[in-house]
């Protein structure tokens, strides 16, 4: 998945019913349906992690702190846009 699609993935789920914490279970119950699900394995299912990292840290208070901005079309680009920037600098993925 390309950053931009990262990015967006987890700002959808996020806002869904079912959020980053339901679909993370989702993800360990799939993955276990056999019952031989390791540790090592469930640290593999990084998207919470990095999804409330990039949540938490690009949030609406840093791009109005660093661009001076209030809520609109141009303000929801550019928190998109430093998401993106944040997985492409940090070398993270899903």
């Amino acid at each position: 998945m390309t950053p931009e699609k990262q990015v967006s993935f987890i700002e959808r789920v996020s806002k869904s019913v079912l959020g980053l914490e339901g679909l993370q279970i989702v993800v360990y119950c799939d993955r276990n349906r056999f019952g031989s699900l390791s540790e090592k394995e469930k640290k593999q299912c990084t998207f919470l992690e990095i999804g409330n990292k990039v949540l938490d840290k690009i949030d609406g208070d840093y791009i109005k702190q660093k661009y001076n901005i209030e809520n609109g079309i141009e303000f929801g680009k550019k928190l998109h846009e430093e998401r993106v920037k944040y997985i492409k600098t940090k070398g993270e993925s899903l």
